[in-house]
């Protein structure tokens, strides 16, 4: 359902965090032998090849996501060696991988780097094929009823993973194939249920294997090709559509095993050549009802609601009588509470039409329904709906508008309302329905922060109402959740719960959470886990990687997350808004500011203001903020005035100066080593940074 998916509105603290995503820090290494013998494509097998310079003889991805390395033409690849860590298991892997292929898109070695640790490196060993020769195909009749082939050898043989499987193109009559020394044998596969009469080798007959051939083949080799007996009489099909009503969804030609679809039929002239004893399986489209089939003029009796097959013996006209079938209106059945909050669609997304329910029936008395678990709508509080839909699938898709969220949803006249929920698809004649909106808090926002952990930590929701875990989408298939990522629209009544994973083991690390401000307990599990209520916006969830030791063959973390204080002093007039975390804000600089964790603090000075952390000055940036991590048991913030200053200084200029601070005190520091401030010298007041 849209309203409970969870949509990433982007990075709040790019700029400021010092530790980095997991996408960021993530690559892998293929490297090979050859220049310009492998081919790297990133999706799908059929999708096109990454450039890659030819003079290359390694790789680095920087995306986890599938792969697949090919031979470039004129190589083959031997072998494929893997080495990695596994993400969520941390187990090392270091071995061969499986190589495998297809007539279709040759050989080929898929590889997954969706759920591994930085590093993993592929090493492929190849080979520059050779030239073998030649040998003489020559194909007797039904070139387009057969596909070809060369393997390196027999099927499930153990050097069958090393055939390039290079499909080749030829045609009717005589032609020379260059083979090389790894296309060992050639093979053959008809096509549908077409059968080939005789397959011969140097004049000797080739026996049939598992419905196809397999020939070993060499330079000077002479393949005849016989699909039929004879050359097959070409038929002339020709197809009429009574009052132009075309009720196909396609044609299938069994012995060739290709379509035919509508818009290639017209295209045709609604004439098709095919060979003689060629089926032809004809597939009506389900909005046309088929009432009679004419083959030469005689009524055809043989044909069923979805389809009609004609073995072709001879030319053929065909005829047939359809009419389109009408759906009639369904009526449906609403009974809904709150119903502003609910939206009706004809399909299920956003740019469906919306379905008008006009103004609805206020409920006089109370409405029961046994079937549904003695469900009882009371007077008052729903409203009755009853409107129509049509078409072949008569249905419609409930949803809830912003600041709503659907609640119930009961089909009223079923025991069985799993269909309904989480699924927002009705069909029409299973209601009536009942739907129960109620109003929520739809800019909840939950942040992440990591502290070295953002590579540990797996994090999910879950939700009593769903059998399986929601997962964070647009951050990997393990949900890592990057530094600083905000998901609004969090919707605290249906995502119930948040947890993250523990680690532990030969790492010797394990994770501590704090949750705006309080610092979880891990389950006996070693899962965290908390619930997220309305009252809980913003939610803050930091994640620390902390180092484990053993304790009575137990891990403990060494340095437990603790409090930390930030104080704030001001001399003069001025201050500073003060926030923390990016979310909360500390509304009392005269009061200290207490912590649980690394918190990055962030300041924005009132005009005229310096600030001064531990001792250093710290400068606004492009948003002006004035930042720190606070991460010491203890930290010291001024806000100065600079009302009135002339000068700032970094180094002592005037060595015979006395120094003074605002109190009036003479400093007795070198000028050089005090803390950063604002001093008099000379009746000037000066910064120095």
């Amino acid at each position: 359902m849209k309203q409970s998916r969870l949509f990433i509105v982007g990075m709040l603290l790019l700029s400021a965090l010092s530790f980095s995503t997991k996408a960021a820090d993530f690559s892998f290494t293929v490297n090979w032998d050859n220049p310009g013998a492998v081919q790297i494509i990133q999706g799908g097998v059929s999708s096109p090849s990454l450039t890659i310079d030819a003079d290359k003889t390694s790789w680095t991805g920087t995306e986890p996501d599938s792969y697949y390395v090919k031979p470039a033409p004129g190589y083959i690849i031997l072998n494929v060696h893997e080495k990695y860590i596994k993400a969520d298991t941390k187990q090392e892997i270091d071995r061969d991988k499986k190589l495998g292929g297809n007539e279709k898109y040759g050989q080929f070695c898929d590889i997954s780097t969706r759920s591994l640790l930085n590093g993993a490196v592929y090493t492929i060993t190849t080979k520059k094929l050779s030239d073998a020769g030649s040998f003489t195909l020559n194909v007797k009749n039904g070139a387009d009823k057969f596909k070809a082939w060369f393997k390196n050898d027999k099927s499930g043989g153990s050097e069958e993973v090393f055939s390039t499987f290079s499909a080749i193109g030829f045609h009717k009559g005589e032609q020379e194939i260059k083979i090389t020394d790894h296309d060992k044998y050639l093979n053959l596969s008809p096509l549908g249920s077409t059968k080939i009469f005789k397959v011969t080798l140097n004049g000797e007959s080739q026996d049939l294997i598992w419905g196809g051939y397999e020939i070993p083949v060499k330079n000077g080799d002479n393949v005849i090709v016989q699909v039929f007996e004879q050359d097959p009489t070409a038929c002339d099909v020709s197809i009429k559509f009574t009052n132009n009503e075309n009720c196909l969804q396609d044609i299938y030609n069994r012995a060739t095993g290709k379509f035919v679809k509508p818009d290639e039929l017209a295209a045709l002239n609604n004439r098709l050549s095919v060979d003689e004893g060629d089926v032809l399986q004809f597939n009506f489209n389900e909005d046309y009802t088929v009432s009679a089939i004419k083959v030469n003029g005689t009524l055809a009796e043989n044909f069923s609601a979805s389809g009609f097959s004609l073995t072709v013996s001879q030319d053929s006209q065909i005829e047939f009588t359809a009419t389109a079938k009408i759906y009639p209106d369904v009526p449906v059945t609403l009974y809904l509470k709150n119903p502003e909050g609910i939206i009706i669609r004809k399909g299920p997304f956003n740019e469906d039409e919306v379905i008008d329910l006009g103004e609805g029936e206020e409920l006089t008395s109370n409405v029961s329904f046994p079937n549904a678990g003695n469900l009882v709508i009371k007077a008052g509080e729903a409203k009755k709906y009853v409107f129509s839909v049509s078409g072949k699938r008569p249905q419609f898709f409930w949803s809830s508008k912003p600041g709503y969220w659907i609640n119930e949803a009961v089909l009223c006249n079923s025991s069985d309302n799993a269909s309904t929920w989480p699924s927002p698809g009705v069909m029409a004649d299973q209601t009536p329905l009942y739907l129960a909106a109620k109003a929520v808090n739809t800019d909840n926002t939950l942040v992440f922060f990591f502290d070295g952990a953002e590579k540990e930590a797996k994090c999910f929701a879950e939700n009593e109402a769903v059998s399986e875990r929601l997962s964070f989408p647009g951050l990997g298939s393990e949900n890592y959740i990057p530094v600083g990522y905000t998901i609004s629209s969090f919707d605290p009544d249906y995502h119930k719960s948040i947890s993250a994973g523990k680690v532990g083991g030969a790492q010797n690390k394990l994770i501590e959470i704090v949750v705006n401000g309080t610092k979880l307990k891990a389950a006996d599990d070693g899962t965290f886990g908390f619930k997220l209520t309305a009252d809980m916006d913003p939610a803050i969830v930091k994640v620390f990687s902390r180092e484990a030791i053993n304790v009575g063959g137990s891990m403990e973390v060494k340095n437990p997350v603790s409090e930390l204080t930030v104080n704030f002093e001001t001399t003069g007039s001025n201050t500073a808004d003060i926030t923390y975390d990016k979310i909360f804000r500390h509304e009392d600089p005269t009061k200290a500011l207490k912590v649980i964790g690394k918190t990055l603090v962030s300041m924005k000075p009132a005009a005229g203001t310096l600030v001064v952390v531990d001792g250093n000055p710290v400068e606004p940036n492009a948003d002006g903020l004035c930042e720190f991590w606070a991460e010491k048991r203890s930290h010291k913030v001024v806000f100065t005035d600079t009302t009135g200053v002339e000068e700032i200084e970094t180094t002592e200029t005037d060595p015979e100066s006395k120094v003074y601070n605002l109190q009036g005190i003479e400093m007795k520091l070198d000028f050089d080593r005090l803390p950063a401030g604002i001093y008099i010298r000379n009746g000037k007041k000066i910064i120095k940074k």
